[in-house]
C-alpha cells in the first residue's frame, strides 16, 4: 500500500468515527476539492469540511462504503466504489425519507510531498441519487449486461406516440 492509499484509508477511518478535528493529520490545510455537481472547486480543508458536514455528512446515516477498484500510481489514487446509506437528513432539496439508497462513485486523490492528501475530485451521478431518494430511479443494470437501455426507452416512447 502506497502513501496515498494509506492516507485515504486513515481519512475514511477518522471521518467514519466523526473525528473531523483530526483530519489535518492526513489532509492538507490547503486541500483542493471538487465534488462535481455539488460544490465546484473549493480551496481549504475548513471549507471542504463545512461542505461535508452541512451536506452529505448530515444527510446519510448508517453509511456503508464498498471499494470495487483501487488504482494507485505514485502520489495519485483512484477509487471506484459504491456508497449506501439511510437518507436521514435534508439533501438535494429533499427532506429525509428514511430510504436506504446506494450509488456508485469515482474518487481521485493526490498526495503531497508530506504524504497528506491535498487534492480531491469526486464524480457521482447526483441526479440518480436524487431520483432514488424520491423513489423514481430508472431501472439501470448494476453489473455489465448486454442491455440497450436507451434503445428500450426509445421503443417505449415510440409506442406511446399516437
Amino acid at each position: 500500500m502506497g502513501r496515498a492509499l494509506e492516507a485515504y484509508r486513515r481519512y475514511r477511518e477518522l471521518a467514519g468515527r466523526g473525528e473531523f478535528e483530526r483530519l489535518g493529520e492526513v489532509l492538507d490545510e490547503n486541500w483542493i476539492e471538487n465534488c462535481l455537481g455539488l460544490t465546484g472547486w473549493t480551496l481549504g480543508l475548513d471549507i471542504a469540511l463545512a461542505n461535508l458536514q452541512a451536506g452529505f455528512g448530515q444527510a446519510f446515516s448508517d453509511l456503508e462504503i464498498t471499494e470495487h477498484e483501487v488504482i494507485e500510481d505514485g502520489d495519485a489514487l483512484v477509487i471506484r466504489g459504491e456508497n449506501s446509506g439511510v437518507h436521514s437528513g435534508h439533501f438535494l432539496g429533499i427532506d429525509p425519507t428514511g430510504r436506504r439508497v446506494s450509488w456508485e462513485y469515482l474518487d481521485m486523490y493526490r498526495a503531497g510531498a508530506d504524504g497528506r492528501l491535498n487534492w480531491h475530485l469526486l464524480a457521482t451521478d447526483w441526479n440518480l441519487v436524487r431520483l432514488r431518494l424520491l423513489g423514481q430511479a430508472p431501472d439501470l443494470p448494476a453489473t455489465p449486461t448486454r442491455r440497450a437501455v436507451q434503445a428500450e426507452l426509445a421503443r417505449q416512447r415510440d409506442q406511446r406516440r399516437p
